[in-house]
């Protein structure tokens, strides 16, 4: 067989039932907001990636089935799987043009120069890029994934003397071929480094010299090849296999692997390995690699895993903001409905102490929390020259815990801390026939936690980090009383300038797969209409409630910006995931007064297309 074949490596039960009947009269449930949010993958490489372009020759002409595809045959190569993780397909191209799709790898590729196997033409990534662009169209939301290079390596290996001529040529076509992509409209681009050599089944019969020089030289390019690709200015996403395959070597029994050093295969080259031609029945599951170089199918699931992992967490950590942003809007919400009770009031003592306690269920952006609890604490002070103008203090403390339970990869698990105070006005206008004002301004310090869930093999990783974050809002909100027989109606308009901030979370661990996230900003605007009620039932107990719609007018929310720990000079971006943008609110509940003590209890449900609350609170609150 040519060379050129062979040269590619490697206890709320009540607010939930609650939250179903509110569904009845709001918004139906719409599905969970997905992290995978790209449109389409393409792929660009050699063997590593391929899917199979000489199977019509291999499955045909030499008669075995279960072949063409470097690895342990009938399994794929990483590229089928991860497409599946991001909810489309991976469908290989084969030299003959019996099918065709969006895999465009072959194996024995160099990173640009054009070779031939079996007398059959094998491109190079380079190449391969130059004909998809020619004959398609760009897709700006859609991953590219450009892996080559391991086969110039292994060229630079075999001849010494002109090592370094190949090394910075396979760097140079690769910038050329990142860069051909950017320019034509790729937004978003994975790059994997080459796997550490040295490792490989080959470079280790070889001996501990040629091990090391293998070593180095995979560590040479994979520099030159990143340097090389951020130069463009491309939107580059890494993924360190030269650090996940030295993890792996440490401790393959983490990972479920029995050898690491041996091919699972008898046969010399991967591409005619099918299932009858292994060391044992399960090498393809507990073997690393096939033959001299290329990986088995379970390290392939593996890649796979790894680099799903990767382009789908920075899309993850963006929502955070959203969360921040909409927990604070449901602390605004409980201190709105201390001014309604200030507003319904006939009498306005000089001085109130108040405070309310709120137990949630809270669903945003597909993260659950259950029975989360905040406190507002607050006092109102009554003008003695205006009768209906009452200023207050309050501070709050909320915490919160978003769950996605039974995660295997992504956020596991999200803790919001916030201690916040602000000041608070409420006025009711005589002179314009009794039109209500109120408005608040507030400050929240935030204290965020993340865990995030990798799962690779047999081994489930947690990533643990956390950061400091700050709120600011301001709102204000006019309506006119009517009344309609013995019910007191406000219809009322209001907005709320929002604005959050969260500091850099860094996982702690030194591994390819360990990473950190810029910070955020996150300013948004929005718009309310609604409609409050009171009535009278008996003496001294009142029913009242409030029904809303709250649109939010503008945000600038920015995709998050992310860094593997082991590669940190590259910061890469991922699509967003979209959020909701608006939704519908109600509050039902009674208050009563007991002479200078009033006590108030209700219900708040508010229903966007992902994200919704069912909340009960209690407020009481007294003069002194």
């Amino acid at each position: 067989m040519p060379r050129n074949t062979a040269r590619c490596m490697v206890s709320h039960t009540t607010l939930k039932t609650f939250t179903k009947s509110m569904l009845a009269i709001s918004l139906s449930i719409a599905g969970i907001a997905q992290a995978n949010a790209y449109s389409s993958v393409t792929f660009f490489g050699d063997s590593l990636t391929d899917g199979g372009y000489f199977s019509p020759l291999t499955q045909g002409t030499f008669g075995l089935e279960e072949s063409g595809q470097f690895t342990t045959n009938p399994d794929n190569t990483w590229a089928t799987s991860f497409a599946e993780q991001l909810g489309t397909t991976a469908v290989a191209n084969t030299y003959d043009g019996s099918q065709t799709g969006n895999n465009y790898a072959i194996g024995g590729a160099r990173a640009g120069v054009d070779v031939t196997a079996f007398n059959l033409p094998v491109a190079s990534a380079n190449s391969q890029v130059n004909s998809y662009i020619a004959n398609n169209r760009v897709d700006p939301n859609g991953l590219y994934v450009v892996w080559a290079g391991a086969n110039d390596l292994l060229t630079a290996s075999a001849d010494p003397a002109n090592a370094q001529t190949t090394i910075l040529s396979a760097v140079a076509s690769q910038t050329e071929t990142i860069n051909t992509l950017k320019n034509n409209g790729a937004n978003y681009i994975l790059v994997p480094n080459i796997p550490d050599v040295g490792l490989t089944p080959r470079a280790i019969e070889q001996g501990p010299v040629a091990q090391a020089q293998s070593t180095y030289i995979t560590n040479l390019y994979n520099q030159f090849m990143y340097n090389g690709a951020t130069s463009t200015g491309a939107n580059i996403i890494p993924l360190d296999t030269f650090d996940l395959l030295q993890q792996i070597a440490d401790n393959p029994a983490a990972y479920g692997f029995t050898n690491v050093t041996t091919p699972a295969c008898n046969t010399n080259n991967s591409l005619l390995c099918g299932s009858n031609d292994l060391q044992t029945p399960n090498a393809n599951e507990t073997y690393f690699f096939a033959d001299g170089i290329h990986p088995t199918g379970s390290a392939h699931q593996m890649i796979a895993d790894y680099a799903n992992a990767v382009v789908t967490a920075p899309s993850l950590i963006g929502v955070l903001p959203h969360i921040a942003t909409t927990a604070g809007l449901a602390t605004n919400e409980r201190l709105q409905s201390h001014i309604n009770q200030i507003q319904s009031s006939e009498q306005k003592p000089a001085r109130t102490l108040w405070a309310i306690g709120e137990v949630e269920n809270q669903d945003i952006a597909g993260f659950e929390d259950d029975g989360n609890t905040q406190v507002l604490l607050g006092v109102d002070f009554a003008h003695p020259n205006s009768a209906n103008a009452v200023t207050g203090l309050y501070g709050n403390i909320t915490q919160k815990d978003f769950k996605n339970s039974g995660v295997d990869t992504g956020l596991d698990n999200i803790e919001l801390e916030e201690v916040g105070f602000g000041v608070y006005h409420s006025n009711t206008l005589d002179n314009l026939g009794g039109v209500q004002l109120n408005g608040a301004v507030g400050f929240g310090n935030m204290e965020v936690d993340v865990t995030r869930a990798v799962t690779l093999g047999s081994n489930r990783q947690q990533f643990k980090s956390n950061a400091d974050g700050k709120r600011y809002y301001a709102n204000v909100q006019a309506g006119y009383p009517m009344q309609v027989s013995n019910i007191a109606i406000t219809p009322y308009i209001g907005a709320t300038a929002s604005r959050v901030k969260i500091d850099e979370l860094k996982e702690q661990e030194m591994s390819g797969i360990a990473m950190q996230f810029d910070e955020q900003k996150y300013t948004t605007t929005y718009g309310k209409l609604g409609v409050k009620a009171n009535r009278n039932l008996i003496e001294n107990l009142n029913l009242f409630g409030d029904i809303h719609y709250q649109k939010q007018l503008s945000d600038n929310r920015e995709a998050a910006t992310a860094r593997l720990n082991t590669l940190s000079d590259i910061s890469f971006s991922t699509p967003m995931i979209e959020t909701d943008d608006d939704n519908f609110g109600m509050t039902l509940g009674l208050s009563r007064n007991f002479g200078l003590l009033n006590a108030n209890a209700g219900v708040t449900h508010s229903q966007g297309d992902d994200d919704k609350t069912t909340s009960v609170f209690v407020g009481l609150s007294g003069a002194f």
